[in-house]
Parts: C-alpha cells; structure tokens; sequence
C-alpha cells in the first residue's frame, strides 16, 4: 500500500513541475512592454500617447495564440503606439480594477479618456490599424484643443456630473428615460461609500455626455432604497433597457472600472442604427457622411412588390440592423427602383 501511494504522489507532482515553466509568455527581449502594479501607472495612466495593453492568463489558449501577433504589432507600432501585456493572473487586483473578466482582453488608454476594448480581428493589420485610428484622434483632439500634451489626471478641475436623485425625479429622469442609467444608492454615514465618492465623481466626470450616473441618498430616500431593495451600501445598480430589472454593478469601486463597465453597456445597449428612406443627395449627406461604412438598399417599386413585399424587405434591413447594432454603419434605402 505505502509503495502504491507513493506513485500516485510521484504523478501527481510531474506535471506541475513541467507546467510551471511554460506560464511566461513574454520573454525579456520581446518588444511588448511588460506591465506590473509598479509601472502601470508611470508607462500607461501618465503616457503622453495611445496604449494598447493586453490583459492575460499565462494558461490561456486565446493568449498563447495571440503572443506571437501581439509580439509582431509591437514591433510594427514601434515608436507610434505602445504595445505592452500585464499578467491578470499574478496581478488580479489589478485586473480587477479594470473589470478584467475573460482573456485575453484588449484596452486602449489614451491620455485623457476612459480606457476602451478593442473588439476587432486579432491578427496584426486590424490591430495596427485600429491604433493608428487612435492616434489620429489624439490629435485631432490636440488641434482641437480638446487633448492635453501631457498625460496624468485633471481631478483638480473634475467637477461631478452625478445628478442626485430622489422620489420626485427619479421615475421621470430614469425610468422613462431611454438613456442609460448607472445609480448608486449611499448612506453618508458608510465608510465604504465615502470612499467611493471621489472615484464616482472622477467616472461621472469622465463618462459625461456618455452614460448617465446618478446617486441616491438612502437615509434621506427610505421609499426608493426599499423600492429597489438596497440591503448594504454602497448598492450600484444599472438600469438600462429593461428599466423594471436593473442589474446589480459588481465590479471594482474604481473610477477606471466603472467607466469601462458603463462603455460596455453602453455598447450593449446601444439602439440599432435606422434605415432611413433616400429623397434627396442632402438626406444621403447627413446620414452617411460621418459614417466609415453606410449600406444603401434599392428596393423594387412598390407597385411592383406590394406594401407586403416592401415591408418584407425592411424589415430584414431592421434585422441585420439589430445584429450588427454595435459596429460603426448606417442603412438606407432607396423609395423605388426601376
């Protein structure tokens, strides 16, 4: 017996013992910037450019398969964006506070915005080119004078966009709203909440004309804190298209998380693009002129197709509209075709 325990533990042993090594996926002499708690904040948060920074698990197969393209954007990019990595599973906290919840996930961090993901191909073209679409906004903004030359954080001039809510505006400002709305339901008195708060005004801030924020002060508002039963604080909840059954928000208490969770919802909740009818060049102008793709349809003549057939025919158009909602396109459709 004791000679046959002794194998199974010899077994058991081997495999962690090769594994192990195999869990670095940069190595020192890759172009990726390697990222840890000690220069996240130097090398990404105060950059003077775009960053791309790819959150990992060094056991993840998506991961392994992205190394070696992640590797060659880095070098293409050289000099134009940074491309660095950061290992989610030796720093979670960190991770966490990016709402970091599969891998590998793909942020951008440009100086003076909420970092957003990347959702496009994962070969080099695609992600250089999304890069370069990020610089080019930079500085646009620049010469705008909308960007800062510098990075860093501008919390001396943050002044909070969360609006406050009670149980004479809230039905009005949330629930028959269409807009996305992220509450959190406080106590002033929570030691929990009061820390929270520079961090949700720093997101309201930042999240401005996005996303709205709100707050609800639960010693004052007893009706509305048993209404959506708020058991703890701080309680955050999401109420976005179903506004009967908001969700709870789960995520860090960071600012950084919460703008990334808010962009994501966003996303998710975004109204489908219209198929609007072509009458004129100007109508054609104002649709797509800001667009990077615009679909046009030409439908038969509706004497041709019956009000059947033409509503048959935009209603597929309004079907394709709600899959692809969150890609940048617009549909439009001529009245008739001969």
């Amino acid at each position: 017996m004791p000679k046959s325990l002794f194998g199974t533990l010899l077994l058991v042993s081997f495999p962690l013992f090769f594994i192990a090594p195999s869990y670095a996926l940069y190595g020192a002499s890759s172009p990726v910037l390697q990222l840890t708690p000690s220069n996240f904040k130097s090398k990404v948060l105060n950059s003077n450019g775009v960053v791309l920074v790819e959150f990992f698990a060094p056991w993840c197969g998506h991961c392994q398969a992205l190394t070696p393209i992640w590797e060659k954007a880095a070098t293409v990019l050289k000099g134009v964006v940074t491309v660095a990595a950061l290992d989610a599973d030796a720093h979670q906290s960190l991770a966490q506070e990016y709402g970091i919840r599969g891998f590998p996930t793909i942020k951008v961090f440009v100086p003076g915005k909420p970092p957003v993901d990347y959702q496009g191909a994962r070969d080099v073209k695609p992600i250089a080119q999304f890069a370069l679409e990020q610089v080019k906004a930079l500085l646009k903004d620049r010469l705008n004078g909308k960007g800062k030359a510098t990075g860093g954080s501008n919390e001396k001039t943050e002044t909070s966009s969360s609006v406050e809510l009670n149980s004479g505006n809230f039905d009005e400002l949330v629930l028959k709203s269409k807009e996305l709305w992220i509450v959190e339901f406080f106590a002033p008195w929570c030691g929990h909440c009061k820390k929270l708060a520079p961090e949700w005004k720093k997101a309201s801030y930042n999240l401005k004309g996005k996303v709205k924020l709100g707050h609800v002060d639960c010693d004052a508002e007893k009706s509305l804190m048993s209404r959506f039963k708020v058991q703890g604080f701080p309680t955050i909840l999401v109420f976005g298209a179903d506004k009967d059954s908001p969700i709870p928000y789960e995520g860090a208490r960071t600012a950084s998380a919460i703008e990334s969770f808010a962009l994501e919802q966003l996303e998710t909740n975004v109204a489908p693009p219209e198929v609007t009818e072509i009458h004129s060049p100007d109508v054609l102008e104002e649709k797509c002129g800001s667009s990077a793709i615009c679909f046009v349809a030409f439908l038969p003549d509706i004497l041709d197709s019956k009000a059947e057939g033409r509503n048959r025919y935009i209603q597929q158009l309004l079907s394709v509209a709600e899959k692809f909602k969150r890609s940048p396109y617009r549909q439009l459709r001529l009245g008739s075709c001969k």
